[in-house]
């Protein structure tokens, strides 16, 4: 049995974090390191990355500079991580774009986006991961919904229809994959303290944020408390779960 210490099981392992440079990938990169794990940091800008490597702990971790929207090329850079760090013994794929705009004022290259971004990423990196020579013994795939992917929310109906669908390609995923011992899960956070919802705050106006703020009975929540529920369903701790969304979200969706 593992010491207390040790209860995630994360040392020794590798782990790929998309949208390492901020929000919950960033906090996700942090506290996989401080697990004990070797993270592949993965984004779009070099110099952000640079700077999140600077925050690991212990050594032996990468960073990819990679578009998660280039789609074909996705294969060849989980091939390309394998060669120089081994196996992947999990994915967090925290890349992705939030939207607040009405019904109204939506348009058609809005939801494309929206869905490229959120959705259509997320299901090619689980099939480039799901390679035999990809993956390691005990893999697990962690996808990042929302609480409004559960209920409803005036305002972001497009985006909410993206995570909706990631809930659903979790369940639906993880009961394919179970035959070959991988496991898919995902987080339904509530409105977290980032850079991201900094803009939301200004763009919706102080009265509506409130609004968004007293709807979390626990108050709003930081990128660490996602990255932890993140690191359980990386780990051994977790390894009889698979196809659920596990709601963190102060309560938002209790009401």
């Amino acid at each position: 049995m593992r010491e207390a210490s040790d209860f995630l099981g994360l040392t020794g392992t590798v782990v790929l974090v998309t949208g390492a440079t901020s929000g919950i990938g960033r906090a996700t990169a942090v506290a996989a390191s401080r697990a004990g794990a070797r993270v592949v940091c993965v984004a779009r800008r070099e110099d952000a990355l640079d700077r999140v490597l600077e925050e690991l702990a212990g050594d032996g971790h990468l960073a990819v500079v990679f578009d998660v929207t280039d789609f074909s090329l996705i294969p060849a850079m989980l091939r390309d991580v394998v060669a120089e760090v081994g196996p992947l013994d999990g994915v967090v794929h925290a890349a992705g774009i939030h939207d607040a705009t009405p019904l109204r004022a939506v348009s058609d290259e809005q939801v494309a986006r929206l869905f490229n971004v959120n959705v259509t990423s997320a299901v090619m990196i689980a099939k480039a991961f799901r390679h035999a020579k990809v993956r390691g013994a005990a893999p697990s795939i962690v996808l990042m919904s929302s609480a409004v992917g559960i209920v409803g929310e005036a305002g972001v109906s497009v985006y909410a229809a993206t995570k909706a669908a990631i809930a659903s390609f979790s369940k639906s995923l993880g009961l394919e994959l179970a035959r070959e011992g991988i496991r898919v899960n995902c987080i339904a956070a509530g409105v977290v303290e980032t850079p991201l919802t900094e803009g939301i705050r200004h763009k919706v106006g102080q009265s509506a944020w409130s609004a968004i703020e007293s709807a979390h009975p626990l108050g709003l929540g930081s990128a660490e408390d996602v990255a932890n529920a993140a690191l359980y369903l990386l780990s051994p701790a977790s390894r009889w779960v698979t196809g659920t969304a596990l709601v963190v979200d102060g309560g938002y969706t209790a009401r």
